[in-house]
């Protein structure tokens, strides 16, 4: 993921360069090794399971290797797919393109800056997305980012348009570890922001979303010893 310049403190913005850094490193050495998983995460599976039973046109903002992103494809969705890691997006076209998938998925390299500007990157209107999917995303932007994906979903999604998000919580554990930043802000191989979750909903009901779920656990995003507090928040443009 790449960030643009924020009103952050200038301790947060060097936390943000070397997180750039990390996850650059980070996929080409996964992707030189063979190590990094196709399958899909927990939530894919679960939104999938409870939230994508019809077939839907999902915008999935920070796709990483892209392993939600062919799985929603496998399932007979259209996926746009975008990162700021341009490794990343790299090697997802590489797998996208050894696959027989039907011209339903496309990746693109982006920047948070240029959310507004997507539909003339990829040349093409956004009127068919009714999906817009982060997982692990909102903890990983400051919140100035956070509120511009917010403005751009309410702008882009049609009526009846979902957001679905999953994201660390300031319950998390791992809170409690790494550089502080500032009370919710951490650096530790990367930077993570642990969001409140009642605050979040909050900020979403004044924009005019409708819950229309939310669970905030441990147990929902198990990988190796990592077992975070998490929340799932699903969401209707009213």
């Amino acid at each position: 993921m790449a960030y643009i310049q924020t009103d952050t403190c200038a301790q947060t913005e060097d936390a943000l360069e070397q997180t750039q850094d990390f996850w650059r490193e980070f996929y080409a050495r996964s992707f030189a090794s063979g190590a990094l998983r196709h399958t899909p995460s927990p939530f894919a599976q679960w939104c999938m399971q409870t939230q994508l039973l019809a077939k839907h046109t999902i915008l999935e903002l920070g796709c990483g290797n892209g392993r939600d992103s062919f799985a929603f494809v496998q399932h007979g969705h259209s996926v746009l797919a975008v990162d700021g890691c341009e490794v990343a997006i790299t090697d997802n076209l590489a797998h996208y393109h050894a696959q027989d998938l039907n011209g339903s998925a496309r990746f693109h390299t982006l920047d948070f800056a240029q959310l507004n500007d997507l539909p003339t990157l990829i040349g093409t209107s956004l009127a068919q997305v009714d999906i817009l999917y982060t997982r692990f995303v909102l903890h990983a932007i400051p919140e100035v980012l956070e509120d511009a994906l917010l403005d751009f979903a309410a702008r882009t999604l049609p009526k009846g348009g979902r957001m679905l998000h999953e994201f660390r919580t300031n319950r998390d554990p791992l809170l409690q570890k790494g550089e502080v930043l500032s009370a919710n802000e951490r650096l530790t191989d990367h930077y993570r922001r642990f969001l409140d979750a009642d605050t979040f909903r909050q900020k979403l009901g004044a924009l005019g979303w409708k819950e229309l779920f939310f669970i905030e656990s441990q147990g929902l995003a198990v990988f190796g010893n990592d077992n975070p507090v998490v929340a799932r928040v699903v969401v209707e443009k009213a």
